[in-house]
């Protein structure tokens, strides 16, 4: 069974010897031919499902090349985010996928099929979660309006691997421009080169929809002009900004979006934890936090020198002051399992479910507490009621394949491996697994009906 728990490579935008390595990976890909491309109409489902498994295939790339930040109340922050903006499409026909590239640079971009990536370097420039709204709203108007894919019709040569290299080449163009282009576009057109550069009318009507976007949503809509100012000054200071190559911001883009926002209500004011988002991310992304900032940053710069005596009292002080605060909470939870103090840690964790029950990231630390202490029919108990509640996550069955394992249930712990790969698209190890299950001697009527159900919808959608 695969391992979720990828390793995380260093950032590759700041290692430019491992520029070559991460290019062979991305382009070892199977050609996609200009016929097998998605057409332009939306009429038919099977354009959209191939718009999906392109953005798919890069996104697993990046993952597997561990440049998406997995963890999951990051990640569950920026989707939450996302599809607060996607409320306001009516007949939306994309599952969209928000994720956090684990690179520095200030840059962020929109694959096929509605796959989000907003780079680390980013959100750090982003003061406010409007402004960072701005962005994705930005870029899920490059995808509602199908710009990269207008773009990608043009060009009768454009192949999967295209793709990857120009996904490639803008995460890693701020290492050296020049090395990055020759390695990641070496052997291209100048044509497909282009494609990753939006028209001046693109920019103006993804600015449009964008601003309609975060005001339907009660965003501020001035946190986009904010964030244009912002982005220029910074490009100002430093000769120039990745995401400014691929959407250049002019004055007149500024007056334009000045002038929409005006006619637009202002976003309400709204109690929100990006700050804390902020410190986190800076927390799960780097090995040294400076010892300066926000009281929550300076906690947690404790718990990465291992003084988890010091972190704890601390953060035991953050928490008392708002113990239903996710963000204290957790990294209070975190510090006393460092502490071995699980008891209590236990406790934060079931404080807050009585406040947010069912919660998935909740559920999954307190899980892996009752892993760490050998609990496991307790860690079963919960991991069957997250596999009712979120049965579409593969991590839960990673986690159920492991627990099955420890109480020495082989047949349920086929089930779950098969169960995972299904989730993950490896169609074929999902179909020999349940084929194992139905070959057992010691499965159940119920194990047995249920893998001969999800074997035979596989089949059919071969």
């Amino acid at each position: 069974m695969y391992s979720l728990r990828f390793n995380r490579l260093p950032l590759i935008a700041r290692v430019p010897g491992l520029l070559i390595g991460l290019c062979l990976l991305l382009l070892d890909a199977s050609p996609v031919g200009a016929s097998e491309l998605p057409s332009l109409g939306e009429n038919s489902m099977i354009n959209i499902e191939r718009e999906t498994q392109l953005g798919r295939s890069v996104y697993d790339r990046l993952l597997d090349a561990g440049l998406v930040e997995t963890h999951p109340l990051l990640d569950r922050y920026i989707n939450d985010l996302g599809y607060r903006l996607l409320a306001g499409i009516e007949n939306r026909k994309r599952d969209y996928k928000f994720f956090i590239v684990r690179d520095d640079s200030i840059n962020a971009f929109a694959l096929p099929g509605g796959y989000v990536g907003i780079n680390q370097g980013l959100i750090m420039l982003a003061r406010t979660q409007h402004q960072l709204a701005s962005v994705m709203a930005h870029e899920i108007a490059h995808v509602e309006l199908r710009h990269g894919l207008d773009m990608m019709s043009k060009n009768s040569e454009v192949s999967n691997a295209t793709l990857l290299a120009m996904v490639a080449g803008l995460l890693l163009g701020s290492v050296d421009s020049a090395v990055g282009s020759a390695v990641m576009f070496g052997g291209m057109a100048g044509g497909q080169q282009a494609m990753v550069n939006f028209t001046r009318e693109n920019e103006y009507e993804a600015d449009r929809v964008g601003i309609e976007l975060m005001s339907q949503a009660q965003f501020d809509p001035d946190g986009m002009v904010e964030f244009f100012k912002i982005m220029a000054d910074v490009s100002n200071d430093t000769g120039g900004i990745e995401y400014l190559r691929t959407h250049p911001v002019n004055n007149n883009r500024i007056a334009e979006a000045i002038g929409r926002v005006s006619k637009l209500p202002a976003g309400t004011d709204q109690v929100d934890d990006y700050l804390l988002f902020k410190d986190y991310l800076n927390y799960t992304s780097h090995d040294h936090l400076p010892d300066q900032g926000s009281d929550y940053l300076r906690a947690l710069a404790l718990v990465k020198q291992a003084k988890y005596e010091e972190a704890d009292r601390r953060l035991a002080a953050l928490y008392d002051l708002d113990p239903e605060n996710i963000w204290y909470s957790i990294a209070y939870a975190e510090n006393l399992e460092y502490l071995d103090h699980t008891e209590e840690a236990e406790l934060v964790y079931r404080r807050l479910l009585d406040i947010f029950p069912g919660d998935y990231v909740l559920s999954m630390r307190l899980l892996r507490l009752f892993k760490q202490e050998g609990r496991y029919q307790s860690a079963l108990s919960l991991a069957r009621q997250l596999e009712i509640s979120y049965p579409d996550r593969q991590q839960v069955y990673f986690e159920l394949s492991e627990i099955y394992q420890s109480l020495d249930r082989p047949v349920m712990k086929l089930m779950a491996e098969a169960e995972f790969h299904r989730i993950t698209g490896n169609t074929k190890q999902a179909i020999r697994l349940y084929d194992q299950v139905l070959k057992s001697e010691d499965a159940d009527i119920a194990t047995i009906s249920k893998a001969r159900e999800k074997r035979l919808a596989l089949l059919g959608k071969q």
